[in-house]
């Protein structure tokens, strides 16, 4: 497509500039009719066509999280036993041609899910979409020849035989009345989208015809706009005047489209706000104002504390126009994107689907809530006790005799992030591994019933090699797993677990390359020198959670017990195996089965060390037997790529040339001696 921007350049796309401009008071919107009295509230060019409409507030309607980050996701419901009043057709529109009325194309109907249900509702919505019939409207004729195919051509619109093309999305909630729509949602009883052609101008400023270019609508200044879209509300009470005294008439005095003036739907000035500046700035004039955000939804993770209340967000004009400009910039973006074939930099729910991910991430949230990061602190915790990464103790810790030493702790740094990825390794164990019984307590009872107390799961248990400070080790021991967690070190967060995940957790350090046999021989025999030293049982799956310089052995590691062992990699930090890894760029030699694409498929575009490495740890798990598998996990991290190794190309003799590659890998480790076994840090251990 001409003129259009590349969609696959690091960054994404650019769309053209959003320039809405609200409707003045007086004006009547197009959908108001004898019993419904509807609120224009803003207008703005479009760039995409009536398609292009219609399918991005699809999509949108069933992704409404791009809408607001306190929407977890809409779930598609059967059909309401009471619809809609809306007949089939709407009719003609306000000061529009005779006959243009809109044909019902579609209805959805579907449920929004809130992200946070402890505080907020869901609730049920019905979307309408509408259009002109698409063979009942006329065409342009043009007069004139043009030059070649895709050349500008100076024609003559005209612009008696041509009708307008019109689309309209009507959302409209399943509710009886304002308290049982939740904070998330519009105050409104409808909401709708517009979308109309834009009106043929039938000279320029010149006294010229108006150019068309070939495939296009009437072009504009900043590109080709295709038409106008506006947002429209029918009020949630609708009383018979709602629509004229919504402004007081003196307040619409003077007023214009360039928002010059400050009806009451137009947002109030904002107080002014002191500005942190730089010791280097030069001199700045006073009171500059800070402008406020283009979204009117607060930040959910700031709760009301003793010393920090939040004053909650008045429900009223302001905050209904700021939500209509929010929703209106959303279609602009995505409409716009749309149409150059904008891909999304990351692709998630690739292995575990999106919807039992989700599910289950927010039960487990609810059962582990103490681990919730926004939650208040209570006094005698420690906020920070250890770095994301590491896991290393922070600051000088006092001496063991000090009876001002905290004995509780606050894990809820790394809650979310541990509970998302215990979420994902249970429906992943769940899809590989057959069913089970439920397991029973010595005297023969179970201790809990849970929904996955059936779900499958390695036969030998997890193991986490780095486990830092157990957290991740502690979530899924408490979900009825079994497995270990091995550290270089105690850690001082270990003690504050129950006495089972205690149990789960082992000081060890670990020697990767002791762990290998000399030869292939003293492999396939199972039995060498190193052997009682490997933690790597039969039927584990191994997991690496940042795991630091384990990383790019996980994948040798598996070949260790006589059937390889699958594993979850979460790679953060940059190590090779005695080395750091420092390629910026890294290009996989050929394999016959690498992946179709590239192990570069499906990773954010662009250079980078961090997807060079993702590369390797991809040709290092290939060349041990394993398929090339990714998740974009859905965790709080820039770095939130998963390498999952569940499954095998490889036969019993192809099982062969894997370990003999591994052993030659853990040879050359073993000659150059670079390898150091990590020693125990900070003051206390």
């Amino acid at each position: 497509m001409a003129g259009l921007p590349s969609p696959f350049t690091p960054g994404g796309i650019k769309p053209p500039p959003f320039s809405p401009t609200p409707y003045p008071p007086s004006s009547t919107s197009p959908l108001t009719n004898s019993n419904e009295n509807w609120v224009p509230v803003l207008s703005s060019k479009c760039y995409f066509g009536l398609s292009v409409f219609l399918s991005t507030l699809k999509t949108i309607s069933f992704h409404p999280e791009r809408n607001s980050s306190l929407i977890l996701r809409a779930d598609t419901i059967p059909s309401f036993s009471a619809q809609s009043n809306d007949h089939g057709r709407i009719g003609d529109f306000a000061g529009k041609d005779e006959g243009s009325e809109l044909e019902l194309v579609d209805i959805l109907n579907v449920k929004l899910l809130p992200r946070q249900p402890r505080r907020d509702s869901p609730i049920d919505q019905t979307i309408q979409f509408y259009r002109t019939n698409e063979d009942g409207h006329g065409h342009q004729t043009i007069h004139g020849t043009g030059q070649g195919k895709g050349k500008e051509k100076e024609v003559q619109v005209d612009n008696d035989i041509v009708k307008q093309e019109a689309g309209l999305v009507v959302i409209i909630p399943q509710v009886e009345g304002l308290e049982e729509i939740p904070y998330y949602h519009p105050k409104v009883r409808k909401l709708a989208y517009l979308w109309e052609t834009l009106p043929p101008r039938r000279d320029t400023e010149n006294g010229e015809k108006g150019v068309v270019g070939e495939g296009s609508e009437v072009k504009d200044l900043e590109g080709d706009v295709k038409g106008i879209m506006s947002i429209h509300y029918l009020p949630i009470d609708d009383p018979p005047a709602a629509c004229r005294d919504m402004v007081n008439e003196t307040q619409i005095q003077g007023l214009s489209l360039n928002g010059q003036s400050n009806p009451s739907l137009l947002p109030s000035p904002r107080p002014l706000k002191p500005r942190r500046r730089s010791p280097l700035a030069g001199p700045s004039s006073d009171g500059e104002p800070i402008k406020p955000p283009a979204t009117i939804l607060s930040d959910e993770s700031e709760l009301p504390t003793s010393r920090n209340v939040r004053t909650p967000t008045p429900e009223g004009k302001e905050r209904l126009y700021r939500t209509c400009l929010a929703l209106l910039e959303t279609l602009h973006k995505h409409g716009y994107g749309q149409l150059v074939g904008y891909q999304k930099r990351r692709v998630h729910d690739v292995i575990v689907p999106r919807d039992n991910f989700q599910d289950l991430y927010l039960t487990l949230k609810d059962r582990h809530r103490t681990l919730d990061s926004r939650a208040p602190r209570g006094a005698g915790l420690i906020t920070k006790l250890e770095d994301v990464k590491r896991h290393v103790w922070k600051g000088v810790p006092a001496p063991p005799d000090d009876p001002s030493l905290p004995t509780r702790v606050d894990l809820s740094e790394w809650g979310e992030q541990d509970i998302a990825i215990a979420a994902f390794l249970m429906l992943l164990w769940k899809d590989m591994y057959p069913p089970v019984h439920p397991g029973r307590t010595q005297d023969g009872l179970q201790e809990e019933e849970r929904e996955w107390d059936s779900w499958g799961r390695p036969e030998g248990g997890f193991i986490d090699l780095g486990c830092g400070n157990g957290l991740l080790v502690h979530i899924l021991i408490s979900e009825g797993y079994h497995g270990k967690g091995y550290e270089l070190r105690t850690r001082r967060t270990w003690p504050t677990y129950p006495l089972k995940t205690q149990e789960a957790l082992v000081e060890l350090p670990i020697d990767p390359p002791s762990w290998f046999p000399d030869t292939v021989e003293e492999w396939e025999s199972g039995s060498w020198a190193g052997e009682g030293k490997s933690i790597i049982a039969e039927n584990t799956f191994l997991i690496g959670n940042h795991a630091d310089e384990l990383t790019p052995w996980l994948p040798l590691l598996s070949l260790l017990p006589s059937t390889p062992v699958p594993h979850l990699s979460l790679p953060c930090c940059f190590h090779a195996l005695d080395s750091a890894f420092t390629i910026l760029q890294f290009t996989a030699p050929d394999h016959p089965h690498t992946p179709k694409g590239g192990f570069e498929n499906g990773l954010e575009p662009g250079v980078s060390r961090y997807q060079s490495y993702l590369v390797w740890l991809g040709w290092v798990g290939l060349k041990c037997g394993w398929e090339w598998e990714k998740e974009g996990l859905r965790v709080p991290s820039t770095k939130g790529w998963g390498i999952v190794a569940r499954k095998r190309w490889t036969t019993s003799n192809e099982d062969r040339e894997c370990r003999e590659w591994a052993l030659e890998q853990v040879n050359e480790v073993r000659r150059n001696g670079m390898f150091k076994v990590r020693e125990k840090e900070g003051k206390e251990h």
